[in-house]
């Protein structure tokens, strides 16, 4: 009995690295942040291209030139944020996030990570993105199949991604791109899941930012598990004090 409980011990001890790493992976607030900030910066450039082109035709041309220039200069800087300033702002949010919980990592910093990332991928994406826009306002791709669509660069984007991202990612966020494929299919296969009319941004929002958020969400529930599991075998009493702060696993 004895040596069934020191065997129980040991394995407890040499659990707590892939618990501090199934931890450190599932930290996904701050992707959930960075969707709020897309969902925002996307109703932000709906908004002023609806106020530009309103302020147009009402022959309100001052306020026309404002906001078109306000519309340009905002494009720039969300062009900046998306190539450069996202990685900071994901550390630093994640730092402020979970500063109670201190320091863990398995692996390089977000920045790291986005520099493994080959420079074209970005643009080819954007170029997809643009394309699929200008051949649907053209009439080529029609509206409804928009979605199902974009899903042919969507999801193969987010898993490279996170390919690259190594063992610093969480498997739980490839639930993203999987809903992502699995709502086009249901799409063109006829399900009534598609939104017409005022509501027809719904049709890209829900996919992107809603299914984002839900696998983040999942992940962070599972962080926290994760951390329990860790508190539990820290504080127990045959188990060697270590501390998940500053707690490194490769």
């Amino acid at each position: 009995m004895s040596e069934k409980n020191n065997n129980e011990k040991e394995q407890d001890v040499r659990s707590i690295p892939t618990w501090i790493r199934r931890y450190a992976q599932n930290r996904t607030l701050p992707v959930a942040v960075n969707l709020l900030v897309f969902l925002a910066a996307f109703l932000a450039i709906g908004g002023l291209s609806y106020l530009t082109a309103w302020a147009y035709v009402s022959g309100q041309r001052v306020l026309a030139a404002a906001s078109g220039l306000v519309l340009i200069a905002f494009m720039l800087w969300w062009l900046w944020f998306s190539f450069v300033g996202a990685a900071r702002f994901t550390r630093r949010i994640t730092e402020r996030l979970y500063r109670a919980e201190g320091e863990v990592s398995v692996g390089p910093a977000p920045d790291q990570v986005v520099g493994r990332v080959s420079l074209w991928v970005p643009f080819l994406f954007a170029f997809c993105i643009l394309a699929s826009v200008q051949l649907g306002g053209m009439g080529f791709i029609p509206i409804r199949y928009m979605q199902p669509v974009s899903a042919i660069y969507f999801v193969p984007f987010v898993c490279y991604i996170g390919s690259r991202s190594g063992t610093t990612g969480s498997p739980l966020m490839l639930l993203w791109p999987a809903l992502y494929a699995l709502h086009a299919i249901l799409l063109v296969a006829g399900a009534p899941i598609y939104f017409g009319g005022s509501y027809e941004a719904l049709n890209m929002l829900i996919p992107t930012v809603g299914y984002g958020l839900i696998a983040a969400l999942a992940a962070h529930i599972y962080s926290r598990f994760a951390l329990r599991r860790l508190r539990r075998l820290a504080t127990s009493p045959e188990t060697p004090d270590q501390s998940i702060e500053g707690g490194r696993s490769e």
